[in-house]
């Protein structure tokens, strides 16, 4: 990728575990929350949930809570964000507040299995209580954090992993839809569980991220945008009722998550594994990579976020421990 202008760095920071996800603090820039996964040699998994200061491009740890599984992905209630989710690889949905530190305030196991782990969590854009979870055994379902259980379990389910996961855009609010490592892309109705449609035609392997247009995101309204284990960023257009592939471009890495800016709100953050990150710029269903950044990512980027005043990006690679701020012009 030395064909883009390389960003700048403002700082790298070594963390005490691989770092699995990142979230900067919706409402201050100075807080980030990072959840951490370890695996052992003798196979168990455990992690944490750390928080940073970030002041004067200066990283520091404030507080570490140890958490029993290894954490898989975080996210902030995007109508309170004073609540942070944590989702684990033994099944658990737990429920933090974010405030001057961090306080555990629910902690629920979902999985019954105890080798199945949760993937990935997504808030819905209309109900702030209902949280789209996906699991390694190949389902997804709803879970209902004011009543603190999966209440819908979702009939399809993919053959291999389910790696990721959206709700549909404000339109569609009755949809979702979640990618697996069998490279499958399903679209189910949530008023009935059911499925809508399947695809595995476009993806030569597993679908890893999945975006729609949104509050935060400000694309054409009948796309959806996925990245995939075979490095490509792709839209569709969904208006045809099968996806229909309007662009697709090999980014040089696993494309593991999209983030979108929601200061500019057609700017993506893309994680690309073992190839740092990308800034992708978009206007309705296109879209174009305009900036790179790696430096010490020698491992895989697996997390990601923009401050909210806009004025750097976040990345962690999980085999090195490593941090970055850096910044997004």
């Amino acid at each position: 990728m030395s064909e883009l202008p390389h960003c700048q760095r403002y700082s790298v920071t070594k963390t005490n575990l691989p770092p699995c996800c990142l979230r900067i603090h919706p409402n201050d820039p100075q807080t980030i929350i990072i959840g951490t996964y370890k695996l052992e040699e003798d196979g168990r998994r455990h992690g944490s949930i750390d928080q940073y200061s970030y002041i004067n491009d200066i990283l520091t740890l404030k507080q570490t809570v140890a958490t029993a599984g290894a954490i898989l992905d975080i996210k902030f209630n995007p109508k309170d964000p004073t609540l942070l989710i944590s989702v684990d690889s033994i099944g658990h949905v737990m429920s933090w507040k974010v405030d001057q530190d961090i306080q555990l305030l629910n902690d629920v196991k979902v999985t019954e299995e105890e080798d199945v782990l949760i993937t990935s969590c997504f808030f819905s854009p209309i109900d702030s209580n209902a949280l789209l979870l996906t699991f390694t055994d190949g389902t997804s379902g709803i879970f209902d954090l004011e009543e603190q259980k999966l209440k819908l379990v979702l009939s399809t389910s993919h053959e291999l992993e389910c790696w990721t996961g959206a709700f549909g855009s404000q339109g569609g609010s009755h949809v979702v839809y979640t990618g697996g490592d069998d490279s499958q892309l399903i679209s189910h109705d949530l008023r009935t569980g059911d499925k809508i449609w399947s695809n595995r035609r476009h993806h030569n392997a597993g679908v890893v991220s999945i975006l729609a247009p949104g509050e935060e995101f400000s694309a054409d309204a009948h796309s959806l945008w996925t990245g995939s284990y075979d490095d490509h960023l792709r839209v569709f257009d969904l208006r045809a009722g099968m996806p229909r592939l309007i662009q697709e471009e090999n980014l040089g890495g696993g494309v593991w998550r999209l983030i979108p800016n929601p200061t500019t709100k057609n700017q993506l953050l893309v994680c690309c594994m073992y190839d740092g990150a990308r800034i992708v710029e978009t206007n309705e269903n296109k879209f174009t990579v305009s900036r790179y950044f790696k430096q010490d990512h020698e491992s895989m980027c697996y997390g990601g976020d923009w401050s909210s005043d806009n004025t750097y990006v976040a990345t962690c690679s999980f085999y090195d421990n490593i941090v970055q701020t850096w910044s997004p012009l």
